[in-house]
């Protein structure tokens, strides 16, 4: 299987991931609107809430990461540059997903 086949498959399910916890993460957010600060740290600590919130920062940054090469490809014709926006891109989607793990661990470990 070429890389373009697996980047196009990647791309495709990491967007019905994401819809998936979208829709999970919109219909909680909905549920604990009115929940006090504390009840809203103790729904994050939940193991369950915690591990969809990761998976939903890790899909959605591998997305915009897979996106945002696609349009880098097509649209940076210099090949120097355009190497080098794809590993800035990766590398800030990299930090962007471990950032959020770690303030999601965080919130479990000292709240």
């Amino acid at each position: 299987m070429s890389n373009v086949v697996k980047h196009w498959k990647l791309q495709r399910y990491s967007a019905a991931a994401n819809l998936i916890l979208a829709l999970w993460l919109a219909i909680s957010v909905l549920c604990i609107q009115n929940n006090s600060f504390q009840e809203t740290i103790s729904w994050v600590k939940s193991p369950v809430n915690a591990i969809f919130l990761s998976m939903f920062f890790i899909t959605s940054f591998l997305h915009m990461s897979l996106g945002l090469q696609v349009v880098t490809e097509d649209y940076i014709s210099n090949k120097l540059q355009r190497k080098r926006l794809i590993v800035t891109i990766k590398s800030l989607s990299w930090l962007l997903v471990i950032l959020s793990i770690l303030l999601i661990l965080k919130i479990i470990i000292f709240n």
